[in-house]
């Protein structure tokens, strides 16, 4: 981590000391995605090694072959949304005065989420737990309070929540936005490169939509560092994967989204965005209600697998999740399942931004 830190800090410098570089710029987003990925491609392959030798793996559940694969992957993608959107903004307010709090607001969220999911792999809390724990990691957002209390909505329209109403919007929704995005996000985890290309093309996406929308620019900067940290992770949780997140990485990152969705105040284009991961927390909340998610958990570790490898959903658990939806309709390897369901987190955000220029 060292040797990665020296060589992210010294490229950085080299940088913003080189090129005309402001927080305005979209150069400034661009450089903390590539500083995100590239410390993400440092750190994990010792990450991996390190794994595999202290015992740390799971099991890749989606393929005849169980093979063991390193776990906690997201510890790197933790380091690098820290580290890229340290350094820019370091370097930044030695060349001029930026306001750094939404920025460290970003990374407490980040850090409190990915440290609930941490203990949850390596205990496994309860759901309801770590859903209401993961709303605490909205704390740093409610101290800062960027902004006007406003959503942003198509054609104009705005949702405000002047005078007390502001105490609904700080206190109640952002919690809620926070753990239910990150929630999603670790629920619709589990095949090869669904996790981290989910987030990558969402936040590719609202990076459009915030600067469609005139968005303040902490939001920028953070959406480019998670698409640095999900488009790097992809490559190692890519089928066949190397790495897992962990719901480190799930968490952590999917908080992060919430966290640069609110400070852009553009939760309604955030919600279409990565909208098909509700599903998997609406069938988590109408199988918990039912007392059967035990059952469902079973089912979506036990999936009916070919000899060629073909995906089929087990029987009565077409709607356990999106994944086994869409293999209802058509059996396929894990590969091009994941490949579907890309198009439609590639769909939704497209729809987005759409909606972002009316």
């Amino acid at each position: 981590m060292l040797s990665a830190t020296v060589a992210a800090s010294a490229t950085t410098a080299i940088l913003v000391l080189v090129v005309p570089l402001r927080v305005t710029d979209g150069l400034a987003t661009a450089l903390t995605a590539l500083m995100a990925m590239s410390t993400v491609f440092i750190l994990t392959p010792p990450l991996i090694r390190k794994m595999h030798a202290g015992g740390m793996v799971g099991l890749d559940v989606n393929k005849r072959t169980k093979k063991p694969i390193a776990e906690l992957g997201g510890i790197a993608a933790l380091f690098a949304f820290s580290l890229s959107l340290s350094l820019v903004i370091g370097f930044q307010k030695l060349l001029g005065n930026v306001a750094e709090p939404p920025f460290l607001a970003a990374i407490g969220v980040f850090f409190m989420a990915a440290t609930i999911g941490l203990i949850d792999d390596i205990s496994d809390l309860p759901q309801r737990l770590k859903a209401v724990a993961v709303a605490f990691a909205a704390l740093p957002l409610m101290l800062v309070h960027v902004g006007p209390t406003v959503i942003g909505l198509p054609f104009g329209l705005q949702l405000a929540f002047g005078g007390d109403w502001r105490l609904l919007y700080w206190l109640i929704l952002v919690p809620i936005g926070v753990t239910g995005v990150a929630n999603a996000t670790n629920m619709s985890a589990g095949y090869n490169g669904l996790e981290t290309g989910q987030i990558a093309i969402a936040s590719l996406g609202l990076i459009v939509v915030a600067q469609l929308r005139g968005a303040p620019d902490v939001s920028l900067l953070v959406f480019g560092a998670i698409f640095g940290c999900a488009a790097g992770m992809y490559y190692f949780n890519r089928y066949p994967a190397k790495v897992f997140m962990g719901d480190i990485g799930t968490l952590g990152l999917g908080a992060a989204l919430a966290a640069g969705v609110i400070l852009a105040h553009i939760e309604f284009y955030g919600m279409i965005a990565i909208a098909p991961a509700f599903f998997e927390l609406a069938a988590t909340a109408y199988y918990g209600a039912r007392r059967e998610n035990g059952k469902r958990k079973e089912a979506c570790r036990n999936p009916i697998i070919d000899e060629d490898g073909t995906l089929h959903t087990p029987k009565s658990a077409r709607h356990y999740t999106l994944a086994y939806w869409v293999l209802s309709r058509h059996a396929s390897t894990e590969k091009s399942l994941v490949r579907r369901l890309l198009s439609i987190y590639g769909l939704t955000a497209a729809i987005a931004v759409l909606l972002a220029l009316v």
